[in-house]
């Protein structure tokens, strides 16, 4: 046993210790994982609704301004359906000390923690060790290996010349873009005690270390790190020459420990390079995802490989080699990217109660990855994100001729059809198979049985006219793979939320250059309309999942695949299966590295079935009919009904006796793309999780879409692909012009229930009780939620 384990052996054991010191919440008050795998507090499930992005004010000098905005935005947020913040500004704790009431940054932050516990709000810690900053030569004591010492520092020195380049500019390496960090001892020991200073601050506000404060209630180790992809692409060879080195002696010596003898490598490979030997530790760590350079894949201290190998022009593919050498290459890295994160893992535990109850993520994203899901798989919880665009180019169809093999075919038909265009310039989502995916699936198909799935981002991507289904069909598939959050990217409030009273009135955010995620949706009130019901359609748990999801198994031979270290590689040609056998069955996915073989237990929709299949009925209250264009829920508790009303018919009748009709959109005079195709979404449910007839307290919306004024786009430049995004787009002002839509919602139980119309401030415009159960909806008004009580 390592000194490394004996510590995080007694820092564990010693844990419990250190939580008594001080009064804290009971156990009852944390979210922890259930028994069915699912987020809980006090033995009750819980799903969380979560905004990103700016989610408190901060105000230089101004202590008014900033408490005011705050308070301003957590009733936001509960106005908007929210329970639940993704913060990235927890490193803003890392050794922080402050005065409550001096204006500082970390005083507002904190202020605005102990207000979000207050209100029953939780918070996950975003990316706990992204922001850790840099290792310094100082740090070399923090483990003791006098050998190592002097040549580690020499690297470290290296590391901080400005040499790693981001978003064009130079900066130094820091401790989370170190791939060494993975493989060097002092390196992550500096991280996690980084770690530690970031999760253990005091809140003066609330008295509660962050670590130990239940508003906390995922901690996360790494966002986006995505080790693996890059790795096989390299990157590792960009390291210092002293980490480099320490990687490849852990290589030979890995696989010394597995084949014992260099005939028995020699056989399992089907030969050796000249020179290459496990004696002399002189195996090359190749091959990668693309060539191999062998001055960069060795360790140059044994002189006779030095000799035979250095200044060859020769590089290497993975062609050049077996398969069951790509496969222990993948197999290393995995290893010691899966104990790094193991080891982590164990520390934060120790940091406090918070830490220690609440489930701890590894890393977030890459959802078409082997290797990134695996790791998933091995934490208290998954977490994955997927963006789409509201635009595309035309259709073309692939040149398929250069494609490698039949899953490539596959994937380049799959993406062309997934990110194209199908109505002028617009992604109509719902005509096309039902997905949150521009190519390959990242959200749909990595639910875990018995761990809790989280959505860390998600957002479609502005202009985009089709975008008030979205919120829906994302709820449709959060409710058939049973999800457990869903994060918003992305809100980003003015500062002027707390005094001016039409804060919120402000021109919608259009996204410009290339980058896809805008965070348009804090002042968009058609998204926002309609995420608010999706949030208690989802949160109050209407929605069923199907009872017996299909499960798709992966071994050792896919986990191993020299393929897969290309981007959407893994999971072969059954894998293009899991999409949409999820719409239709539900999905569960287990990668099981003892076992050889895949198998899939239960029924699927193949990738050849992907233009028949329709409509897809996962269960008895969801029908997405992408033939027709639309998504429908009939369910006691909630109904919607979100497409082409032109498609469908003149009125929507539900189960319950609901009726939808009468329904006229009205298109204001200079809107940029008037609804022509009768595009709505329209949801409503009980909030008091009663079912609709027997519900004291109703909500519903009624949208179609809207644009700024003078909002103005190329629609053939956009949809030549050939062409810069956004090109010649302007974004507009004010006012938004919205396509109100008037309807009537007729259903005999709603007779003598009050309704009163809220506007996009939340302010009354209207009220009264319905008559002849019949809700009379105008399009006059600018409406943004209905709410109804008996």
């Amino acid at each position: 046993m390592t000194l490394k384990n004996i510590q995080l052996l007694i820092m564990t054991a010693l844990s419990p210790m250190l939580f008594s010191q001080t009064e804290l919440p009971p156990d009852s008050a944390y979210v922890v994982v259930d028994e069915n795998g699912h987020l809980s507090v006090n033995g009750e499930r819980e799903r969380y609704w979560a905004v990103i992005g700016k989610p408190f004010i901060h105000v230089n000098g101004d202590i008014e301004k900033s408490r005011k905005g705050t308070d301003a935005l957590l009733q936001r947020y509960d106005d908007l359906g929210f329970n639940a913040v993704r913060l990235w500004n927890v490193n803003e704790g890392k050794g922080a000390d402050y005065e409550v009431g001096d204006g500082s940054g970390t005083d507002a932050l904190d202020y605005f923690i102990a207000k979000l516990g207050e209100k029953g709000f939780r918070v996950w810690a975003a990316g706990l060790g992204n922001r850790v900053g840099y290792v310094e030569e100082s740090d070399v004591d923090i483990i003791d290996d006098p050998a190592t010492a002097e040549a580690w520092k020499a690297a470290i020195k290296e590391y901080n010349e400005p040499a790693f380049e981001h978003k064009g500019k130079f900066k130094r390496r820091d401790i989370r873009h170190s791939y060494a960090r993975i493989w060097d001892p002092r390196i992550e020991a500096v991280y996690i005690e980084r770690m530690r200073e970031n999760a253990t601050h005091l809140n003066k506000h609330n008295g509660l270390r962050w670590s130990d404060d239940p508003t906390f209630a995922v901690w996360e180790l790494t966002n986006e790190e995505w080790w693996m992809r890059r790795m096989v692409g390299g990157g590792w060879t960009k390291e210092p020459k002293f980490f480099r080195d320490q990687l490849i002696r852990q290589w030979n010596d890995w696989l010394r420990a597995k084949y014992k003898s260099d005939e028995a490598l020699k056989t399992a490979w089907k030969g050796l390079l000249p020179s290459e030997s496990l004696l002399s530790g002189s195996v090359l760590l190749a091959p990668m995802a693309g060539k191999s350079d062998p001055n960069l894949s060795m360790n140059d201290s044994n002189p006779a490989a030095r000799d035979a190998l250095m200044g060859m022009d020769q590089t290497y593919t993975r062609e050049d080699f077996n398969a069951e050498r790509g496969g222990d290459v993948l197999s290393f890295f995995l290893e010691i990217q899966l104990a790094h994160k193991q080891r982590s893992a164990a520390a934060v535990k120790t940091f406090g109660k918070s830490c220690a109850l609440s489930p701890t993520v590894y890393d977030t994203g890459i959802g078409y990855e082997i290797h990134s899901q695996y790791i998933h798989q091995n934490a208290d919880a998954v977490a994955h994100d997927a963006y789409v665009n509201g635009w595309g180019p035309r259709y073309e169809e692939p040149d398929l001729s250069t494609a490698k093999n039949e899953n490539r075919k596959m994937l380049m038909q799959l993406d062309k059809e997934r990110i194209s265009a199908n109505e002028g310039p617009w992604m109509n989502w719902l005509l096309k198979p039902p997905g949150i995916s521009q190519g390959v699936p990242w959200l749909e198909h990595n639910k875990v049985e018995g761990k809790p799935y989280l959505v860390y981002e998600t957002q479609i991507q502005q202009p985009a006219k089709y975008r008030a289904d979205f919120p829906l069909r994302l709820v449709a598939l959060a409710s058939i793979q049973d999800w457990d959050w869903i994060s918003w990217h992305y809100f980003a409030p003015n500062d002027e939320v707390g005094v001016d009273t039409g804060a919120w009135n402000r021109p919608m955010d259009v996204t410009s250059g290339t980058h896809p995620q805008g965070y348009h949706f804090t002042y968009d009130e058609v998204q926002n309309a309609i995420m608010r019901q999706a949030s208690f359609i989802w949160r109050n748990e209407t929605l069923d999942a199907p009872a017996n999801p299909t499960k798709f198994i992966w071994g050792a031979k896919s986990l191993r695949d020299p393929a897969s270290m290309d981007y959407a590689g893994s999971y072969g040609t059954s894998g293009m299966d899991m999409m949409q056998t999820v719409y239709q069955y539900g999905v569960r996915i287990e990668i099981d590295p003892t076992r050889e073989d895949d198998e899939v237990i239960g029924p699927v929709v193949s990738f050849a079935e992907r233009k028949t299949h329709n409509p897809y009925t996962p269960t008895e209250a969801i029908t997405f009919d992408w033939k027709k264009g639309y998504l429908m829920f009939d369910d006691p508790q909630t109904i919607a009904f979100t497409g082409m009303l032109a498609n469908y018919g003149e009125e929507v009748k539900f189960a319950n006796g609901f009726v939808l009709k009468d329904v006229a959109i009205n298109n204001p005079e200079g809107i940029f793309d008037p609804v022509s195709n009768g595009y709505i979404a329209f949801a409503m449910t009980a909030e008091d999780r009663k079912h609709l007839v027997d519900s004291d307290k109703i909500s519903l919306s009624l949208m179609s879409t809207s644009f700024n004024s003078g909002f103005e786009m190329d629609t053939e430049l956009l949809l030549d692909k050939g062409q810069p995004r956004f090109a010649k787009t302007k974004s507009g002002g004010l006012p938004v012009l919205v396509a109100r839509v008037a309807a009537t919602l007729e259903a005999e139980v709603l007779n003598g229930m009050s309704y009163q119309f809220l506007d996009w401030n939340m302010k009354e415009i209207g009220s009264g009780s319905v008559t002849d159960g019949k809700l009379i909806i105008p399009s006059d008004l600018p409406i943004t939620i209905i709410k109804l009580k008996r």
